[in-house]
C-alpha cells in the first residue's frame, strides 16, 4: 500500500543494519565457541589435516574440532548421513550429488626398509626384482591396497605382500623390525628416515602422485566455524 511503502523507507535502513547486526553476532559466537565435526583418514590427518587445524586454531584458539579417524568409505558415509561436517579422505574417488569434493594437496610415498634388506639402499631398483622380497602392506579391503595392487598390475606384477596389517601407522613399526618392505606416506616416515632406522628404497617405476580431498555435503547447514574452516582451507590453497 501507499502507506506502507512509506513506512518502509522509514524502517529498511534501520532493519538491515539491526539483520547484519544479528548475523554478525552470530558469526562472532560461532567461531568464539564453535565445533567442527570432521572424520578423516590417518593419512590425511599426517599429511595435511593436523596442520592445517593447528594453524585454524592460531586464528580462532576457541573453535574445537571433534575428529573421527575412520576409513575412506566410512568417512564419505558420515558426510552422507550427517554425522559430520566435513571428510578428508587420501584416495581420489567419484561422489554424487549432493556430495561435492575438492583436491586439496598432492602427496608421495615412499618405498622403505630396515636393517636387513640394506643391500637395497644407494640404487634404483626395479619391482620386479623387489617382488621377490617380503612385502607389508594394508588389508585387501583398503582402498590404499587396491591403489597397490593396480601399480604392480600394470608393471605386469601381482601385489602379494607377506604381511596385512589394519592401519597404516602400523606398517613402520614393522618395517622397522625387518618384517618385510613397505610402501607408507612420507610424512609417517620423516623422523625414522632421519634416525636411520629406515632407509628408502628407490623404485625404477614411478609411484603416481596421491591427493588429499576434502568431501562435503552441498545440502547439509553447516555451522558457521565448518564455514570458516572451508574459506580457510581455500584460501590456504591459493
Amino acid at each position: 500500500t501507499p502507506e506502507g511503502r512509506t513506512f518502509y523507507s522509514y524502517v529498511s535502513a534501520g532493519c538491515a543494519q539491526f539483520f547484519k547486526g544479528e548475523n554478525d553476532l552470530s558469526n562472532l559466537i560461532s567461531l568464539e565457541n564453535g565445533t567442527i565435526y570432521i572424520s578423516a583418514t590417518e593419512t590425511a590427518l599426517h599429511c595435511f589435516l593436523f596442520r592445517a587445524m593447528g594453524e585454524f586454531n592460531s586464528i580462532y584458539p576457541n573453535v574445537h574440532f571433534k575428529i573421527l579417524n575412520n576409513s575412506t568409505m566410512d568417512s564419505v558415509n558420515a558426510v552422507k548421513e550427517g554425522k559430520v561436517d566435513l571428510a578428508f579422505v587420501s584416495t581420489d574417488l567419484q561422489v554424487n550429488k549432493p556430495l561435492r569434493m575438492k583436491k586439496l594437496r598432492e602427496y608421495h610415498e615412499v618405498l622403505i626398509g630396515g636393517s636387513r634388506y640394506i643391500e637395497l639402499k644407494g640404487r634404483k631398483i626395479s619391482l620386479e626384482e623387489l617382488s621377490a622380497y617380503p612385502w607389508i602392506s594394508l588389508t585387501s579391503e583398503a582402498l590404499t591396497r587396491k591403489f597397490l595392487n593396480n601399480y604392480f598390475a600394470d608393471h605386469g606384477l601381482q601385489f602379494l605382500p607377506d604381511m596385512e596389517l589394519a592401519t597404516t601407522d602400523m606398517i613402520l613399526p614393522a618395517v622397522r623390525h625387518n618384517l618385510g618392505l613397505g610402501f607408507i606416506p612420507a610424512e609417517f616416515a620423516d623422523a625414522e628416515l632421519k634416525s636411520g632406522q629406515v632407509f628408502e628404497i628407490k623404485v625404477k617405476e614411478k609411484l603416481p602422485e596421491r591427493n588429499i580431498i576434502l568431501i562435503y555435503d552441498m545440502e547439509y547447514p553447516q555451522s558457521i566455524a565448518a564455514k570458516e574452516f572451508q574459506k580457510f582451507l581455500k584460501e590456504k590453497g591459493n
